[in-house]
């Protein structure tokens, strides 16, 4: 009787498990698995126009904008974690040198600027990060002068 539980237990374990995302199947995965089932060689003898071909092929097109999607969703992701981790080791340098909350926040929008460059406005970006960084170390110098 415990044994039973205890598989049941499992079972719905490995249930849960399961209904996480995965990864859509790449094109070489799907041709093999279709040459397995016998499709490649079925699909090869159709029309370029037959039903089922188009549907197929419909079919792979928006599996690959899925599976483009996942990746860029997944490189941004990672982009935006390492800006954020670079930006608070950067901040605490910044309050080790002085800064306070304020000019921390001016230098913040700064190194934003910079940072993250766009192409049609990036002479203008680069002159209000200099500005913001001269108006922080001016900031600093006139509260350490007083």
């Amino acid at each position: 009787m415990s044994k039973e539980g205890q598989t049941e237990n499992t079972t719905s374990q490995n249930a849960e498990t399961d209904k996480q995302p995965s990864m859509p199947l790449n094109r070489k995965q799907k041709r093999y698995m279709m040459k397995q089932n016998g499709m490649l060689k079925y699909l090869s003898k159709l029309s370029p126009f037959h039903p089922t071909k188009v549907a197929i092929r419909n079919q792979n097109l928006e599996d690959g904008r899925k599976a483009h999607q996942a990746n860029t969703d997944a490189v941004e992701k990672a982009r935006a974690e390492y800006f954020e981790s670079k930006l608070e080791k950067v901040k605490g340098t910044w309050s080790n040198l002085g800064y306070n909350q304020s000019e921390i926040k001016m230098l913040e929008e700064a190194w934003t600027i910079t940072t993250l460059k766009n192409k049609e406005t990036y002479r203008e970006d680069r002159k209000e990060a200099k500005r913001l960084r001269k108006k922080a170390m001016e900031s600093l110098i006139n509260r350490k002068n007083k």
